[in-house]
């Protein structure tokens, strides 16, 4: 049977023609495109290690070696690409990268076949983005595929409610927040410019951070939590409130014994509100980098992609297809078959 020329197999690995998958390994595709770091897009990574030529954003390979610390940057067949510029494949497709503003190094994905059809995957992405692929097929990430999802706060709103209730929780106390990557450098460049006090890290973590600075990202100093004047702060002796930071791997407590906890996720709770209080010293709050449903739509638009596969196999593809076909004139969608991802055929 022959595949379709774009869809998603069921493990989540995108597919771009006949040879290049993004964010999963498929058998038989000689190329995987690593769009971003978020452990819900790095299935087998080790197996496409392996097996396949891995292309990625130069960001998104100084993330992988920080955290990995393993072979990543001596491979020759993890390749790192610029920005917008198009990289020659041997089967004779070209790939491109463009920012989707989702995290550091996150890519929009453009292969080019021969032909010149023009197929891409979005990626995880921000709304409004400064650049939007051009194609003819899309795969679309679907996290917001519901006409329900559309926030009624902006993200600078929810920022704000976070400086807010650290600043008014560190009058009583430490302040401990917990994030998955990406998120977590946003808490940081919130944070680190409108509190006096000291703000802890792990040193992998510090690492992380490290590769955001790099790159041109702002963020005041950090202190080890291991280290003496790390030790010193989170003393209960210390006399001093502090802000803990933690993300991947960093063992956030399910019960501090001090101090107040605040979950910082990547994705809206609530249209109307950024914040959860669960109570005086329990919060969370929704600073996400994701597009909300009206911002998937106009970003399908602003893509001219008249054939559109909605990603079914995360979120809500079958709801945003739907959606897709009665809002867009001229575009046809469909979710995602999810077939198994075995060979290429």
């Amino acid at each position: 049977m022959a595949l379709p020329r774009v869809d998603v197999f069921h493990n989540g690995a995108v597919r771009l023609g006949s040879n290049t998958v993004c964010d999963g390994y498929a058998e038989g595709f000689d190329y995987r495109v690593q769009t971003h770091i978020h452990d819900d897009h790095m299935g087998d990574f080790n197996k496409s290690k392996g097996m396949q030529d891995i292309f990625m954003s130069q960001e998104t390979k100084a993330l992988l070696i920080s955290e990995l610390n393993a072979d990543i940057e001596y491979r020759d067949n993890v390749i790192s690409l610029n920005w917008n510029t198009v990289k020659d494949l041997e089967d004779g497709t070209k790939l491109t990268f463009v920012r989707s503003g989702h995290m550091l190094g996150s890519a929009q994905v453009v292969v080019e076949h021969s032909d010149g059809f023009r197929c891409g995957y979005s990626g995880d992405f921000a709304w409004p983005i400064s650049e939007v692929i051009q194609v003819d097929e899309l795969v679309v990430d679907s996290t917001y595929g519901n006409p329900a999802s559309v926030r009624k706060y902006t993200q600078g709103e929810a920022e704000s409610r976070l400086l807010e209730i650290v600043s008014q929780r560190l009058r009583q106390g430490s302040v401990h927040i917990h994030a998955h990557r990406g998120t977590i450098e946003r808490v940081l460049h919130v944070l680190s410019t409108n509190v006096g006090v000291p703000i802890l890290a792990s040193k992998r973590l510090i690492g992380e951070i490290s590769v955001y600075q790099a790159n041109g990202f702002a963020a005041g100093s950090i202190i080890r939590i291991d280290s003496e004047e790390g030790r010193s702060c989170s003393s209960a002796l210390g006399s001093q409130s502090y802000i803990r930071l933690y993300a991947k791997g960093d063992g956030f407590k399910n019960e501090l014994i001090e101090g107040t906890s605040i979950s910082c996720s990547a994705f809206m709770t609530k249209p109307d509100n950024p914040v959860i209080e669960y109570s005086e010293r329990a919060y969370g709050v929704a600073l996400t980098n994701h597009a909300d449903f009206q911002g998937t739509i106009e970003y399908i638009r602003a893509t001219g992609a008249k054939e559109v596969v909605t990603d079914n196999t995360r979120s809500h593809g079958v709801d945003l297809a739907v959606a897709i076909n009665s809002r867009l004139s001229g575009v046809n969608a469909q979710p995602s078959s999810n077939l198994a991802a075995f060979s290429a055929g």
